[in-house]
């Protein structure tokens, strides 16, 4: 290292000024640097500054007078504006707002290690490489409309105040590693045409990345946004990274295309992340772990991996052409955000569930997606398109109708969707409640007619025909049945063919009402055997008074039961003679036994079939 005094504190590869604490490049005459040489020596080097165009402040504390100066020495272009060869700022200081409007660098311009202790503006085009590695802007950094025509360096840069490059333009390399913005950063309308690194960048304030494109990749690894932060309408043509990002307060993604692969997680949202009308072109993955995605309007061609932990999610109208999955998984699979998930969910206190709660997919196009490990319990289905197309797999939970005896909870007997609950809730029935609803998602869907809801049953239950989940379909053939029977035929426009459809919706509802009193839609096999035996004890008192002529031995009415027990099995005894009314009573048991029977081993078999 050159000599200085300042040489033991703050090594450098340049010989220093010989002013006590001062690490300034030394002029070639006077061996002070530019800031303490005398008016001659500063003179004579503004003058050979002018004739070269090159730069070389190293080190040096630049105040306002000393700037103005040397920006004042420089050539100039066609257009009167600064033209700087070459350009060295290393580890200097500049104790002033520092004001680089219109200046062009053809040659590398070095910041690094720069202090800035007023407002910097580099509104100006730098044709070589640009590198601020280090530097510190105490107050705003204004980059706005600047040209970096080679790669531009800001590695572990820390910018106190806030921070705009909006649309800036970067041709090179853009590295933005490590770097902290502590103030609010904007980026909107920025062109990335290369690269563009943000490897562990933290941004504590706002960051504003609207209708930026990034041509090339994009690379947001480990960065951590503890303020909003806002993609909208941006540009990725590019692979781009998200993987292991720490999200402290809202983030949007409204209108964002993502034309190249995408690694979008595992990604820690603290409160909503918003994907609405976004585009993947490609095959994509996210892993998020958030309070609430919504994911609205968004297009996914080639198909989507949707990894979830706690989030409430809306899918209204986004489209699912190819297969996809939406999955709730255990754990994040980056640990050090899994360990900062636990530390944040005890805020979550409306939770009491780790997989994610799926609100609504009005609207979407579901032909190629599938559930796993999914509360649906409040999911409105209204509207989506390829319903019966939609795949539950395994660890799907619905809401279960409430018992005679209790309010709706997990130990219900059948599974019900918000459609339906909803519409029992509006018809004033306190053993029912309304499915929840996101109040930022207003006005909140209205109540289907059971018509509708009973064509929604219905296209659930196709989907779990075709996986051959028999017990599944049940569920949803039940509450198929259930809103057929509560639903109201159209009526015509002519006084005959209302006529006529009153009379058939009346003669429906009430073949449908028997069905469900005798069997639960031959579903529920204890209602056809309680049936039975209420049946059979009531005929076997009718046996015992007017039904024999020679009854059997002993005449009890024990004896009677058990021939009414027999025939319903059209079991016959030769030594009882019955009356007309005997024998009308055994024809009802041979019919109504068998019919019975077979309708609770359809329901056990409904149960149990795979």
């Amino acid at each position: 290292m050159w000599g200085g005094p300042m040489a033991e504190q703050a090594p450098v590869e340049w010989l220093t000024c010989s002013q006590d604490r001062c690490i300034g490049i030394r002029l070639d005459v006077g061996g002070k640097c530019l800031a303490h040489a005398t008016v001659d020596e500063r003179g004579a080097e503004l003058m050979r500054l002018g004739e070269t165009g090159e730069i070389d402040l190293r080190g040096v504390p630049i105040t306002k007078e000393l700037l103005d100066q040397v920006m004042g020495a420089v050539r100039r272009d066609a257009n009167e504006q600064p033209l700087v060869t070459v350009s060295r700022f290393d580890r200097a200081t500049f104790a002033c707002d520092a004001w680089f409007l219109g200046a062009t660098f053809e040659g590398d311009a070095d910041f690094k290690g720069a202090t800035f202790e007023g407002d910097a503006d580099f509104q100006a085009t730098f044709q070589s490489d640009a590198g601020f590695e280090e530097a510190t802007f105490r107050r705003g950094a204004g980059f706005d409309h600047a040209a970096f025509e080679a790669d531009a360096g800001f590695n572990k840069a820390i910018f106190e105040g806030d921070a705009s490059f909006n649309k800036a333009v970067f041709r090179g390399l853009a590295r933005f590693p490590r770097v902290t913005f502590r103030g609010d950063t904007e980026f909107e309308e920025a062109v990335f045409q290369d690269e563009a690194r943000f490897v562990e960048a933290k941004f504590q304030g706002l960051a504003r990345f609207g209708w930026t494109v990034f041509h090339g990749p994009a690379r947001f690894a480990r960065a951590t946004f503890q303020a909003d932060a806002d993609f909208r309408e941006a540009t990725f043509q590019g692979d781009a990274r998200f993987d292991d990002v720490e999200l402290r307060s809202s983030a949007c993604f409204e209108s964002v295309s993502f034309d190249g692969t995408l690694q979008f997680g595992p990604l820690l949202a603290h409160q909503a992340l918003v994907l609405d009308d976004v585009r993947f072109a490609q095959p994509t993955r996210i892993e998020v772990s958030a309070r609430a995605i919504s994911c609205r309007r968004a297009r996914f061609p080639a198909g989507v991996r949707l990894r979830l932990r706690w989030a409430r999610v809306v899918l209204d109208d986004s489209d699912f052409p190819a297969p996809s999955i939406l999955t709730g998984v255990r754990r994040l699979a980056s640990d050090e955000l899994a360990e900062r998930e636990e530390r944040i969910a005890e805020a979550w206190t409306e939770r009491i569930s780790k997989e994610p709660r799926l609100a609504s997919l009005q609207g979407a196009n579901v032909a190629g997606l599938g559930l796993n490990n999914v509360d649906l319990a409040d999911c409105r289905f209204a509207g989506a398109h390829n319903l019966d197309k939609l795949r539950l797999e395994a660890d799907v939970s619905f809401a279960t109708a409430p018992s005679r005896l209790g309010r709706l909870s997990k130990g219900g007997w059948r599974q019900v969707i918000a459609e339906e609950r909803a519409w029992r809730a509006s018809r004033s029935s306190a053993r029912w409640e309304r499915p929840w609803w996101p109040e930022r998602l207003d006005p909140e869907p209205a109540v289907l007619d059971p018509g509708q809801i009973a064509g929604l049953y219905r296209a659930l239950r196709k989907g779990r025909e075709d996986i051959k989940d028999e017990p599944g379909a049940a569920d949803f053939y039940y509450g198929e049945m259930e809103m057929r029977r509560r639903a109201q035929r159209p009526r015509g426009s002519t006084s005959d063919t209302r006529a006529s459809s009153s009379s058939w919706g009346r003669v429906e509802r009430s073949i449908l009402t028997a069905y469900w009193l005798v069997s639960g839609y031959g579903l529920r096999a204890w209602r056809s055997l309680v049936w039975l035996a209420g049946i059979t004890v009531a005929l076997a008192v009718a046996f015992h008074l007017v039904g024999f002529v020679r009854p059997p031995q002993p005449d009890t009415y024990w004896t009677s039961l058990l021939y009414a027990s027999r025939a319903t099995l059209s079991l016959t005894d030769p030594e009882v003679t019955l009356t007309a009314w005997g024998k009308f009573l055994q024809a009802v048991l041979r019919l109504t036994g068998p019919v019975l029977l077979g309708l609770a081993l359809l329901a056990l078999r409904g149960r149990v079939k795979r």
